[in-house]
């Protein structure tokens, strides 16, 4: 953000106030911190031309270093948290993974091949169970994440035109992870139009549910029919 850019730096402002009324006025630092952001946007909003560029410079920095500490606001949410448990949730159910080695049931290098499984074709159905339940879980918490985008909605629409910082980047990764295989979704920046219709979303992990469940009933009717070692 260059605080000669006008247009940019009208959407600082907006940042600015929207974490000044965000401070809660019964703490002694927010309450000081909201009136020094409030009399610093005053006085940009009033500056003459001769000192316009300074004071937007000083508004914007002071706006922009407040931001980049935003996790430590004493705010009971502070601004783009609600992301950090569904992105870790989602980095581990998205990476790409060897057989068996999600759930860790065998000891690594100790995991059956397609010789073991030969010789014990049950083991292939708990693979595949291995399989349906991690894409399951993944599906209910790519909702949980745009569950937490549509939270912080606000607040991405004020920080899409700021340069990107490291939750930025953990934001991008989400959006990928979420969007994972659609190839119409601009992931370049999150934001608030990246939001999903979360009716939809809850649609969808419903039609998943019911694709599991038909999966896990045909290995059911599978284990039913497989011959008992007393036949």
């Amino acid at each position: 953000m260059h605080p000669e850019d006008a247009a940019s730096f009208e959407k600082t402002l907006a940042l600015g106030k929207e974490i000044a009324e965000s401070l809660p006025s019964n703490d002694v630092l927010g309450r000081w911190m909201a009136h020094h952001i409030g009399d610093l946007i005053i006085r940009a909003q009033a500056a003459d031309e001769s000192q316009v560029q300074s004071v937007r410079r000083e508004t914007a920095s002071t706006i922009l270093d407040l931001w980049s500490h935003r996790a430590s606001l004493n705010t009971q949410d502070p601004p783009i948290t609600s992301f950090g448990p569904v992105f870790r949730a989602l980095e581990r159910l998205s990476e790409k993974q060897a057989p068996w080695h999600f759930y860790g049931t065998f000891r690594s290098g100790h995991q059956p091949d397609a010789s073991d499984m030969g010789m014990a074709p049950l083991l292939q159905h708990a693979l595949e169970l291995e399989d349906i339940v991690r894409g399951v879980v993944r599906d209910v918490v790519v909702l949980a994440a745009e569950e937490a985008a549509s939270k912080e909605a606000k607040w991405l629409e004020l920080s899409e035109h700021l340069d990107e910082d490291d939750q930025h980047r953990a934001l991008q990764e989400v959006f990928r992870l979420m969007h994972e295989g659609d190839h119409e979704t601009d992931l370049q920046a999150p934001h608030s139009g990246q939001i999903g219709d979360l009716a939809a979303k809850s649609a969808e992990v419903g039609a998943s549910l019911r694709k599991a469940e038909a999966r896990i009933a045909r290995i059911r009717l599978a284990l039913e029919e497989h011959p008992s070692p007393d036949s």
